[in-house]
């Protein structure tokens, strides 16, 4: 199965332990295809930004399916944020109503930090970086993964952060972070991060 046609492909009801296993198997494929070397001419990274926008959605859809929220026992919907112009376009639309553990993922738009009260995921754009330390203080105490694709950003408390610098999609977490806003994030995730701050 192709990773695009893993996005939108529909799940059947099967046994808790299988499932899991499935989910174990789709986040390593989904991650392993997106940390493939990206041919080079001359040195230079060949990375178009549909292609690349394409990939990382697929690693916030992994980030949200393998964190925890201290409410992991409702059904309530999951509302993934996007804080600024959204690079991702149909791409990421292709997750609304997908399951990200019980959880059914909804997806908004953002420009003003104060639209961020009913985010559970936020992702912060490369152009509204900037804004980071406001975000951070918008959502102080309460249980939001903090995601971001700019150089640094683990380092002012982004809980996941992109990188497609090399080449290829690789990212690094912050989990300290993660424990002070009460979130878990998967060992299993963490094993592929490129770096987790403890």
């Amino acid at each position: 199965m192709t990773l695009a046609r893993s996005l939108t492909h529909p799940r059947h009801p099967v046994p808790r332990r299988l499932r899991a296993a499935a989910g174990l198997r789709r986040l390593c494929a989904a991650l392993a295809l997106a940390m493939l070397a990206i041919p080079t001419v001359f040195g230079q990274e060949l990375l178009d930004p549909a292609e690349e926008y394409r990939l990382k959605a697929a690693f916030l859809f992994n980030f949200a399916n393998f964190a925890t929220w201290p409410d992991e026992g409702t059904t309530d919907a999951l509302t993934v944020c996007v804080y600024g112009d959204d690079p991702f376009g149909a791409h990421l639309d292709a997750l609304v109503g997908r399951k990200a553990g019980k959880h059914s993922l909804r997806v908004e738009r953002m420009h003003s930090v104060d639209a961020l009260d009913s985010c559970q995921v936020v992702f912060v754009t490369r152009p509204m970086i900037g804004n980071l330390a406001r975000v951070l203080d918008r959502i102080q105490g309460r249980a939001v993964l903090t995601v971001a694709d700019s150089p640094g950003a683990l380092d002012t408390g982004v809980m996941l952060n992109m990188d497609s610098a090399s080449g290829r999609i690789s990212f690094a977490a912050n989990l300290a972070a993660a424990r002070r806003q009460g979130l878990g994030l998967s060992s299993r995730l963490l094993k592929l991060a490129t770096e987790v701050r403890q």
